[in-house]
């Protein structure tokens, strides 16, 4: 059910590929939808905002105009952390002024081009949020956390004439560099999570280690963030190494024991609850290899300060059930059973159930609910999991983001056909160009996957999907990676040319979508290499 791991007690998230969140994906007569959100639905979606009204390039030329930066938002009207932005960030009245000290824009990634900026500013996931100079220079790409004070500060900081976080990371090399507390604010803020496609990560996390020594004493909550960011990336590192049963590097051994000296102090480790949820499964494998490092102590620790986080009254309830769900994956990893006591599982179902009976909007409902199913992905209640999603049908204006999950307990149950008719109804209910696409998509692979000998509703949808890419700029950022992913699986699904037919039909479809692509474009590389001939 879940594809993105990302930190989801952050106020401010990037996320990656497969959806906008931790958890999953993505009337009963289909309604395809072509088009865009009206900017007048986008104001009404965030009140009080005065979000720019014309095109991103007509943004940047007010913001030479006008000397400020463009705040941009890229967002998607079904994705829940987004939100979670808009209960817990874009209705603060102070986030509200300090939004006009910039040309703040919403770009949904459904708008015309808005996949192909994400290609321009390597960004995949929903939301993400960008602070950029006029000619298109990031200054800094925010993951937040709950405390607000330090969220504007950086915001602050990306008013002034400011280094590229980027440019500021690669001078921590340098022999004599040093880094003001307020450089290291803006690097410990920044979205380390999701730095940007195509990021060195082995790089990323020794330049992390290096800006910890660079960082004055007094910056010691900044050192600490960074410090659990080095890990993260180095742990995303080694990950298939730790996979394949090997014990950590000696580097990562290092990071590890550093951590493990954090938690010891849970007031102050607090204050990086939402990185240290980005650690998750990986991070408490690598741990219980480390030399040094006492598993029921790291347990105790981890539950601490989790404790602590989901009692700040600070947190919004979808960050608090996060930090519930952290403590839950941290049980189940490195307890001596690595199961989660029937006591525990009880309660965290009742907080769950006290979330959910509170009155909320819809925006912070969502993000709850997306935050509940988390959680009883970690217990295994598939039947209480099952029950929200079909509430949420009924509640939500984005019924069919919720439709792929229950075709996953579906086909957990051996219902390999209800499965494909979740995954179907979801994609003809989808709505916007690049959302259809990704809907599209997940229905063509569970075709695949559970109905493999079905060639004829294989092809068909196929045809079907593939057609949701005609119109410009569409084959960028998460599309592309969608078509790279689809054409895998056609490719192994194929591997013994039985169904080269219809393979050959789903090629020279795409084919035909992308004629009017130039050649010179980066586009029309994914469209040739689509199911193409070795």
């Amino acid at each position: 059910m879940k594809a993105v791991l990302l930190p989801a007690a952050a106020l401010l998230v990037s996320a990656g590929l497969a959806g906008c969140e931790r958890h999953a994906h993505t009337s009963a007569a289909p309604h395809p939808v072509s088009g865009t959100p009206a900017l007048q639905d986008k104001a009404a979606a965030n009140p009080g905002i005065a979000w720019f009204a014309g095109s991103l390039e007509a943004a940047f030329a007010r913001a030479r105009a006008e000397h400020k930066p463009v705040f941009l938002y890229w967002g998607a009207s079904w994705c829940p952390p987004c939100h979670e932005l808009r209960a817990t960030v874009f209705s603060r009245p102070d986030f509200i002024e300090k939004s006009k000290l910039f040309i703040p824009v919403h770009l949904d990634g459904d708008d015309p081009g808005a996949q192909k900026w994400g290609e321009v500013f390597h960004v995949l996931g929903y939301p993400t949020v960008l602070i950029l100079r006029d000619e298109h220079t990031e200054l800094e790409r925010i993951s937040g956390g709950i405390d607000m004070s330090q969220y504007g500060a950086v915001l602050d900081l990306a008013l002034g004439d400011v280094r590229p976080v980027q440019e500021l990371l690669a001078s921590v090399s340098a022999p004599t560099a040093a880094l003001s507390a307020d450089d290291c604010r803006r690097l410990a803020y920044y979205a380390w999570d999701d730095p940007g496609e195509g990021t060195d990560t082995t790089r990323l996390s020794q330049s992390l280690s290096e800006a910890v020594e660079r960082c004055p004493s007094q910056s010691s909550i900044e050192r600490m963030r960074l410090t659990i960011a080095a890990t993260a990336a180095q742990v995303d590192v080694e990950q298939a190494a730790l996979k394949a049963g090997k014990p950590p590097s000696a580097y990562l051994s290092m990071l590890l024991a550093r951590v493990y000296a954090l938690l010891a102090d849970p007031a102050r480790a607090v204050r990086a609850a939402d990185v240290l949820e980005s650690l998750g499964d990986a991070f408490f494998a690598a741990a219980r290899r480390a030399s040094g490092i006492d598993a029921a102590e790291l347990l105790r620790r981890w539950e601490s300060v989790m404790d602590a986080a989901a009692a700040d009254a600070r947190y919004s309830d979808a960050d608090r059930l996060d930090a519930l769900e952290s403590k839950l994956r941290a049980v189940k990893a490195l307890s001596p059973g690595r199961t989660i006591p029937a006591g525990l599982a009880a309660s965290a179902e009742r907080r769950i159930d006290a979330v959910l009976a509170q009155a909320h909007d819809e925006h912070a409902r969502a993000s709850a609910v997306n935050s509940a199913l988390n959680i009883l992905e970690v217990l295994g209640d598939d039947a209480k999991a099952d029950a929200i999603l079909h509430q949420q049908l009924a509640l939500s204006k984005s019924p069919y983001y919720y439709m792929p999950d229950i075709a996953e307990l579906e086909e957990k149950r051996g219902h390999k056909e209800a499965a494909i008719e979740w995954l179907a109804r979801g994609y003809h209910e989808s709505q916007g160009a690049a959302t259809r696409f990704q809907w599209g998509t997940q229905y063509v692979l569970g075709l695949v996957r559970l109905a493999p000998a079905d060639e004829a509703r294989i092809r068909g949808a196929g045809l079907e999907v593939l057609g949701e890419l005609s119109g410009p700029d569409r084959i960028y950022a998460r599309t592309r990676r969608l078509l790279l992913k689809l054409d895998t699986s056609l490719r192994k699904w194929n591997e013994h040319g039985e169904h080269e037919t219809t393979i050959s039909a789903l090629r020279d479809k795409l084919h035909g979508v992308c004629a009017d692509i130039p050649s010179a474009d980066p586009a029309r590389k994914s469209c040739s290499g689509f199911l193409a001939k070795a």
